[in-house]
């Protein structure tokens, strides 16, 4: 088996266990006596580990100040962020000849990121990562979305909101996701009754994509409600008497606690909301990654953020489940 496949058998064994591969980093160097903190990726993310002095940056005119420039890397140019910029931090010329740049991709969109170090890659349980809030960060404020401990210790390492970065690095970006939201004509959407009547639920924990979401729902007139990780969905749903007032369910991949898989598990495995549609929306939009989870049950799988995709599987449900009904 070649590498390439067996890192894809190995993904998707270990998200059907609600396990991941982290790729531990730090964002700075260390100064005298203290220790940077340590900083975490999903490894399905990375596609690449560069040394930053091989490739030379050009600027890009107007950029956001977080976006440094552009590399080329084979043919094809990345926009390099200055995550320790983003994070408050400064490198020194010394320092950034020294560091590394994360080559990621968020939805197909390819960015550098630049770091200090790579620590390594660990196995974690989703269980054992752990929403921000629980150590009083805040969540609509901070770049921390969630965190764990490093192997065998008690150090924190914390999990970034990309796509918060994304969104602040890129205003153009941000503004053309949250435009395609608000430009939805709800006039020119008509869903079935029952569709109206009912609740779409959806679990997703970075809460620049919640708010995204939220708009999309309300240009569409749909009642909704969020959650900021799976189990949260899940325990609402199994507190319900009935589900006649759930329409669909939306769901993130990579969440603390419970990851959308075992959401898309737990749903499928129980007679009462196995017929429930789920429809996946994530970052990770590999085809390997959507075999996947279409393969453990969910009926749907969109890529973060697209509108129109997202407004045309809402239709899809209705027609396939709901329309047929009347």
């Amino acid at each position: 088996m070649s590498t390439t496949l067996e890192q894809v058998e190995k993904t998707a064994q270990l998200s059907k266990n609600n396990q991941l591969s982290l790729m531990i980093f730090q964002v700075q160097f260390p100064r005298g006596d203290s220790q940077p903190p340590y900083y975490g990726m999903n490894v399905f993310k990375v596609r690449e580990v560069l040394e930053a002095r091989a490739y030379k940056v050009s600027e890009i005119p107007d950029a956001n100040s977080l976006v440094e420039g552009m590399i080329e890397l084979r043919g094809v140019y990345l926009p390099v962020i200055d995550l320790p910029k983003w994070m408050g931090f400064e490198m020194t010329e010394e320092e950034r000849e020294k560091s590394i740049i994360i080559v990621a991709d968020f939805s197909h969109n390819f960015v550098g990121l630049r770091v200090s170090h790579i620590h390594g890659v660990e196995e974690k349980d989703w269980a054992d990562i752990h929403p921000a809030g629980n150590y009083k960060v805040d969540v609509n404020t901070n770049q921390i979305i969630n965190h764990t401990y490093l192997e065998n210790s008690e150090t924190l390492c914390f999990i970034l909101d990309i796509e918060k970065l994304l969104i602040e690095a890129m205003p153009t970006m941000a503004e053309k996701i949250f435009a395609s939201a608000k430009d939805i004509q709800e006039d020119q959407h008509t869903f079935s009754p029952r569709i109206y009547e009912k609740t779409v639920l959806f679990a997703e924990d970075s809460q620049a994509i919640q708010k995204y979401m939220g708009m999309v729902f309300d240009q569409l007139n749909l009642k909704y409600k969020s959650f900021d990780n799976g189990r949260l969905l899940l325990d609402h749903i199994n507190s319900l008497e009935n589900l006649d007032g759930i329409s669909m369910v939306f769901t993130d991949l990579e969440m603390p606690v419970a990851s959308g898989h075992t959401v898309i598990k737990e749903l499928k495995a129980n007679p009462r909301t196995r017929q429930l549609p789920i429809i996946v929306h994530t970052s990770m939009t590999s085809e390997n990654n959507s075999r996947e989870v279409l393969a453990m049950g969910a009926d749907y799988f969109i890529g973060k953020v697209d509108t129109d995709l997202i407004v045309e599987t809402i239709n899809k449900v209705d027609q396939e489940t709901f329309a047929v009904k009347q």
